[in-house]
């Protein structure tokens, strides 16, 4: 599910890092799933696809 601008700061699933500014998060899925952008938080939870067109949720398998 997005977030909304009055939710609480998101956290990276991977390592537990605050995400106050948008520029902060890397990938987030519809299944709640966010990660910082660091290469190693997006890797655990997100896999490129389709020759890097798409982006597959490991934890939901929905392709973004």
């Amino acid at each position: 599910m997005p977030r909304s601008e009055g939710d609480a700061p998101a956290r990276c699933k991977a390592c537990g890092r605050e995400l106050t500014a948008p520029g902060d998060i890397g990938w987030e899925c519809e299944c709640g799933v966010v990660v910082c952008s660091q290469e190693e938080c997006v890797s655990e939870y997100f896999r490129f696809v389709a020759g890097g067109e798409a982006t597959r949720c490991l934890t939901c398998g929905a392709v973004l």
